[in-house]
């Protein structure tokens, strides 16, 4: 499935979330009072008490955003949904221990979770699909804008998000994988060069899927437009022989051999 665009991940977005989320709740429990949500509270202090309801979002909100920084997540839209819903989730359970220490202390906590659950779940939902919309939007159109020049690049982001290295397609010859590093092979001035990544070979399955790598192996992504032959040793293990000097030959398995052979037709 799609992985959601890198956009997704970077800080400014994270920080919109954290500001929009509460500020947006905040303002629609006041005007339109949802849920039954003045009921539940009671007309006593309720305004204060929304707002502070608000404050526990923003908190909530930033714990959430913060891991999804910093963690080397790769998420389809599916679950970025179900990460969405669970940052609501999270909420919940801390709106709840609020509303039952302050207002229902006789109330069973987990039901106070499942009102709560319920009504940020249905006022959030707004906000979250326009910030995930906008991030699409805005996506598509650094691609359309962008010069082709830069867009045949590959740009290769370590478990940081931090951009380390920007090649052309053809440079690369290969990829490999070590324990939490990927090495990255491609020739500069006629010469192979090699880069150590932090990263890992499923966080750059994406770029080398767009930019006409192919997985070889389960440690190996390799160029197709660099392989010479394909050559069966007397054990009868498949190898990649590369047109550029000095570089190993690269273990192609049974998987991956027929599309790879087939590219090479």
């Amino acid at each position: 499935m799609t992985v959601v665009p890198r956009i997704f991940r970077q800080f400014i977005p994270q920080l919109l979330h954290v500001i929009v989320l509460p500020v947006f709740f905040c303002l629609f429990a006041l005007i339109y009072e949802p849920f039954g949500l003045r009921q539940f509270i009671g007309d006593d202090w309720y305004e204060v008490h929304v707002i502070i309801i608000s404050c526990i979002l923003l908190v909530s909100t930033i714990l959430c955003r913060l891991l999804y920084y910093f963690l080397p997540l790769r998420l389809n839209y599916s679950l970025y949904a179900f990460w969405s819903i669970g940052e609501v989730f999270f909420a919940s359970f801390f709106v709840a221990l609020y509303l039952m220490e302050v207002l229902h202390k006789s109330a069973v906590y987990f039901s106070i979770v499942s009102f709560s659950f319920k009504f940020l779940l249905l006022t959030l939902v707004i906000p979250y699909i326009i910030l995930a919309l906008s991030m699409i939007i805005a996506e598509f159109r650094r691609k359309v804008n962008e010069p082709d020049e830069k867009e045949l690049r590959m740009r290769f982001y370590d478990d940081k998000h931090n951009l380390k290295l920007v090649l052309l397609p053809s440079s690369v010859l290969y990829i490999s994988a070590e324990i939490n590093y990927v090495n990255i092979y491609y020739v500069d001035n006629d010469k192979v060069r090699n880069y150590i990544l932090r990263s890992s070979m499923k966080a750059l399955d994406e770029i080398c899927q767009d930019n006409g790598l192919l997985r070889c192996h389960r440690s190996y992504y390799i160029n197709p437009k660099h392989v010479k032959v394909l050559r069966k040793d007397e054990d009868g293990i498949v190898y990649a022989e590369l047109d550029a000097r000095d570089v190993m030959n690269i273990p192609v398995t049974k998987r991956y051999y027929d599309r790879l052979s087939d590219m090479l037709l």
